[in-house]
């Protein structure tokens, strides 16, 4: 069953014959009648009863042409939605990481929703892996993550210039020794964390063993545990920026091994064109 067919057999119905509808249309009446007879088939159903030159609606056309003229008005909406002069529309996902979302995007996030209130735009925070994990599995549609990323399926280009550094207890002597974090627990996120990958890399490259390593996957809590004196961490300095942490709370050592981390929008090459994504980067960036 076609929309087209639905439309003559309510054109049938308004303008009461097969003549009148062909008029209103500026079609021929034999093409109306083999399509009245097909969608007749098709819905085993009879639709007229015809009594010489008149066509008489049953009970099974009314309800047919109550449903059909509703679904005709709603494909016309469905038209619009895309129409030129339209407002953006979309069901749009994104993905970032935890600090890039608390640090970076909430000041850009309300100017896109008052910009574009037509578009519902969904954002979930995970980890650089996962993120575009679920991005080539189109169950994102963009991610800001650490980067740069290199994929033939991916295309991306800068968000944000990040630094990292390392936080340790304020109690700590201001020139401390490699020595004294194997004293301390390092605070982390879950293993598929790039930051985790960055600090454990760079902790074996120097023969350091923390006490123990412990996962906590949230900022604040890994920032209040460090300022307690329990352990060190390696976290964005946005983040501190956002925190409002100063030298009382914790200390911040800066390792050039360790030091830039920019961020990057990720997006499926496939849509390179799409304009909820130029106009979300666009927003950004502007």
């Amino acid at each position: 069953m076609k929309l087209h067919q639905l439309s003559l057999f309510c054109a049938i119905v308004e303008n009461g014959t097969i003549a009148a509808a062909a008029k209103k249309l500026n079609c021929v009446p034999s093409n109306i009648t083999i399509r009245l007879k097909q969608l007749e088939d098709q819905l085993d159903t009879k639709l007229f009863n015809r009594e010489k030159n008149r066509l008489l609606i049953t009970p099974q056309g009314r309800i047919l042409y109550r449903n059909a003229k509703d679904l005709l008005e709603r494909s016309m909406d469905i038209k619009k939605l895309f129409n030129k002069n339209a407002e953006v529309r979309g069901v749009f996902f994104i993905g970032a990481l935890d600090g890039v979302l608390s640090a970076h995007m909430p000041s850009y996030i309300v100017n896109h929703r008052i910009k574009h209130p037509k578009v519902e735009l969904n954002i979930r925070s995970d980890n650089s892996l996962s993120l575009e994990r679920d991005l080539l599995d189109g169950a994102l549609d963009l991610i800001i993550s650490d980067g740069p990323i290199e994929h033939p399926l991916l295309s991306s280009s800068l968000a944000f210039k990040e630094s990292l550094v390392l936080i340790v207890p304020p109690s700590l002597p201001e020139t401390i020794t490699l020595s004294l974090l194997e004293t301390l627990d390092l605070y982390t996120f879950r293993k598929s964390c790039s930051y985790r990958h960055q600090i454990e890399n760079w902790l074996s490259s120097n023969h350091i063993t923390p006490n123990m390593v412990l996962e906590m996957e949230s900022y604040d809590v890994i920032t209040a545990c460090v300022s307690a004196g329990l352990g060190f961490s390696l976290v964005p300095e946005s983040i501190l920026e956002k925190q409002s942490l100063c030298k009382h709370d914790v200390q911040t050592i800066k390792i050039p091994e360790l030091n830039t981390n920019d961020v990057f929008f990720v997006w499926r090459k496939s849509d390179d064109k799409s304009d909820l994504i130029y106009d979300f980067i666009s927003e950004s960036v502007s």
